[in-house]
């Protein structure tokens, strides 16, 4: 059974919610193909000091590619349709966009349930920095091609709070 509120999850609403990293997020989402779930999951590892090999990577992929392209991806798309149908304003369909963007919501807090499933059998904790740890974790999933400092940043902040 998946494990959904966990400290993944916590982490994840309290990063997310800081000043601009849900817009940095998205739009490596709509760009670039991220995973929002993923690249909080490698803010969250590397916090730790935990720094993700390619194996690791693979075995992140491979447990939740099936489930963001079969429940993820069609869940956002059809709330992100129902903005553009003629009818969009009307409350019955508002309330649907309503009800799909919460399922939208369960089904990407089951994905991090699955990521921080996998937490005992990715890398251990080495002796790399926090600051470090996030940053390459963040740009090796990215290809480092792109960044995310926000997302960094507030990672960072969250931990050093803790």
């Amino acid at each position: 059974m998946l494990q959904c509120d966990n400290p993944f999850w916590s982490f994840s609403l309290a990063v997310y919610g800081a000043p601009g990293v849900a817009a940095e997020c998205l739009a490596l989402q709509d760009t670039r193909g991220a995973d929002v779930n993923v690249l909080l999951f490698c803010a969250w590892l590397g916090v730790s000091g935990r720094v993700l090999s390619a194996e690791d990577f693979a075995a992140i992929e491979a447990a939740v590619q099936p489930w963001r392209e079969r429940v993820i991806t069609p869940l956002r798309a059809t709330r992100r349709d129902l903005k553009t149908i003629p009818d969009a304003a009307d409350q019955t369909v508002a309330a649907l966009r309503k009800d799909v963007a919460a399922l939208e919501l369960r089904a990407e807090q089951a994905e991090q349930a699955m990521l921080y499933r996998l937490t005992p059998t990715l890398s251990e904790a080495g002796a790399a920095m926090a600051a470090e740890a996030v940053r390459h974790n963040i740009s090796r999933y990215l290809d480092d091609k792109a960044s995310a400092p926000l997302l960094i940043q507030a990672a960072l902040a969250h931990a050093s709070r803790e």
